[in-house]
Parts: structure tokens; sequence; C-alpha cells
């Protein structure tokens, strides 16, 4: 059993606001067809394509804290099960930073639980880094 979470940070020059501002914005930094809607309830969705075909992911505001915590459930459609991410803004004096955390891999199928978990700690580690740039860029 997997037992595993992703845990990233990046530090950022931009202030906690601007952060979080653009977080809420997916479509800037992550891919223009990417939505968010930053309310409970509200949705993620992405939708993206492999070799295998296209495919759709999903999310599902569990708690938003303005500017600094917002918990979504996370799956994708093939997927018989849900997982978590939850993302914090922080003040560092000058500069912000921001942690996710992405976990409940556990219930994913056995054979799939290390792929999902290495392709999702890929990408958030380049979301996050778009995310990040386009920030300090709107300072």
């Amino acid at each position: 059993m997997c037992a595993v979470q992703i845990d990233l940070e990046r530090e950022c020059s931009a202030s906690v606001q601007q952060l979080w501002e653009v977080l809420l914005q997916p479509s800037l930094w992550w891919g223009k067809s990417v939505t968010l809607d930053p309310v409970p309830g509200g949705v993620f969705y992405e939708p993206w394509q492999d070799a295998n075909g296209v495919h759709h992911t999903h999310g599902r505001v569990t708690a938003i804290e303005p500017p600094q915590l917002l918990v979504m459930s996370w799956w994708d459609d093939d997927w018989p099960f849900k997982t978590e991410v939850t993302v914090q803004v922080k003040n560092l004096r000058d500069r912000s930073r921001i942690s996710l955390v992405h976990k409940g891999w556990e219930a994913a199928p056995e054979g799939r639980q290390r792929g999902l978990v290495d392709a999702h700690s890929q990408g958030w580690s380049y979301h996050l880094g778009n995310l990040v740039t386009c920030a300090e860029q709107r300072r």
C-alpha cells in the first residue's frame, strides 16, 4: 500500500495577496482551458490530452480561507477514488511561500499508485513554477 503524499514548496517575491490572486486564476498559469470557481463547493476542471486520448481532471473546493488556504478534492475521470489537494500561502516578510500537499494516494489501485504519484509530483512541480513566475511578473 502507498502511504505517500506529495509535498512541495516554492518561495515567491510577490506578496501573499498577489500570489493568491494569481492562484485563483489558473488560466493564467496552468492553461487557458483550466477553470476554478474559488468558493466552497466550487469546481476545478482541467481537460488534457496524451497519447491515450482526452482526459478530464476534476476538483471540488472543500475549504477556502483567502488569502491563505485552498483545499480541494481531486480526481480524474478514470479514477475509482478521490484525493485531496491543500494549498497554503504564507507571508515571509518581503516574500511569500506557497505550499502544496496532495494526499490520499493509498486509495489508488495498487498497480497504479507509484505512477500516479510520480506523474502528479512532476506536474505539480511544473505548475507551481509557472504560478510563481506569473505572480512575480504581475507585481
